[in-house]
C-alpha cells in the first residue's frame, strides 16, 4: 500500500513540474477560425484564416511564416505548400496545387484548374 502512495504521489508531482515547465509557451491547441488569428507554437508565427467563396466552399487556410509553409484544408483534402516570393501579395505552390492572393483576390488551383475562388 506504501508503495502505491509513493507512485501516486510522484506522479502528481512530475505532472506538476511538467505543466511549470510548458506554463510560459504559447501552444496551438485548436484550430482558430477568427480571420487573421496568430498564434505562437513552439516559436512560430502561425497565421490562420477561413475564406468562403460564392458557392459555399470553405477554405482552411494556416500559415506558418517562420517556416515558409502553408496548409490548407478544402473539400476533405489536407494540402502542404511551400511560399514563394513574390513582389506583394502571397504565393504558396507544389506540384500540383497553387495559391495566390493578391488586392483581396484569392485563388487556388489544382492542376492549373481554378478550385476556389474568392473577391
Amino acid at each position: 500500500m506504501k508503495t502505491f502512495f509513493l507512485r501516486v504521489t510522484l506522479a502528481a508531482v512530475i505532472l506538476s513540474v511538467s505543466s511549470c515547465q510548458n506554463g510560459n509557451k504559447k501552444t496551438k491547441t485548436e484550430k482558430h477560425a477568427t480571420e487573421g488569428a496568430v498564434v505562437n507554437a513552439d516559436s512560430h508565427e502561425i497565421v490562420t484564416n477561413s475564406l468562403t467563396d460564392d458557392k459555399g466552399n470553405t477554405l482552411d487556410m494556416e500559415f506558418d511564416n517562420t517556416a515558409g509553409t502553408a496548409t490548407f484544408v478544402f473539400n476533405m483534402d489536407t494540402i502542404h505548400l511551400k511560399q514563394d516570393t513574390t513582389a506583394s501579395g502571397v504565393q504558396c505552390s507544389n506540384k500540383k496545387y497553387k495559391f495566390i492572393e493578391h488586392h483581396g483576390e484569392v485563388t487556388l488551383t489544382k492542376d492549373g484548374n481554378i478550385i476556389f475562388a474568392k473577391k
